[in-house]
């Protein structure tokens, strides 16, 4: 698809932002990609088709195989009622006053970038606000959420820009062990309605069950 920043045979949903895509040729193998398209990360698709190319089979052959699969796969699937398993809704509604920059899925860990509306995206030290002040709200930018998908043990942190290094983040909610990314989501959902007395009117996405939970 022209604009598409994946090298290969690629349909992107009208009506959701999913993806699926055909590709082969850089190994002799052939895949089905079905994407999340807002989700990065080396994990925001699932393969649902993959193969070897058969001896004497060509490139073109395989491909053409796989779109045939793709096409099969689309027919019974709408992109607005597919989701990709792994990936944790209650991540699209951030906490009050924020909004989402980047959702990293990873093969070990969920990362979740949240920056303060009102302030502009820093990708590193070249913007954003110092680093070398007290760390607050009104001196971090983004708020980090991350979770490791095998253990579920998390962190919530503070943090001047968008790829920051651990020892730039400042860690703001003790979370309980193994808690997951769900409840590490609505912990950090907490402790900034704490911190700013803002309050919301509804449960975030996907999160109404887990009223258990509080720091």
């Amino acid at each position: 698809m022209p604009g598409s920043n994946k090298n290969g045979h690629v349909w992107t949903g009208e009506s959701a932002q999913r993806s699926v895509g055909v590709f082969s040729g850089i190994t002799d193998r052939v895949r089905v990609a079905i994407f999340d398209d807002r989700v990065d990360g080396f994990c925001s698709k699932i393969q649902p088709v993959e193969r070897s190319l058969e001896d004497g089979e060509t490139q073109a052959e395989a491909t053409a195989w796989g779109v045939e699969r793709a096409v099969a796969w689309m027919e019974r699937h709408a992109p607005e009622r597919w989701n990709h398993p792994h990936v944790e809704e209650a991540v699209f509604d951030p906490p009050v006053g924020f909004v989402l920059d980047r959702y990293y899925l990873e093969e070990r860990e969920h990362i979740v970038c949240y920056r303060q509306e009102g302030t502009e995206k820093a990708v590193n030290m070249a913007g954003g606000r110092t680093a070398d002040t007290e760390p607050s709200l009104a001196t971090r930018a983004y708020l980090y959420v991350e979770a490791w998908r095998g253990s579920g043990n998390g962190t919530i942190a503070l943090a001047p820009w968008l790829r920051a290094h651990d020892h730039e983040k400042h860690e703001v909610v003790e979370l309980p062990k193994e808690c997951g990314l769900d409840i590490a989501l609505k912990l950090g959902r907490e402790w900034v309605c704490e911190e700013t007395g803002q309050t919301r009117d509804a449960p975030a996405a996907g999160q109404s069950g887990l009223g258990a939970w509080s720091r």
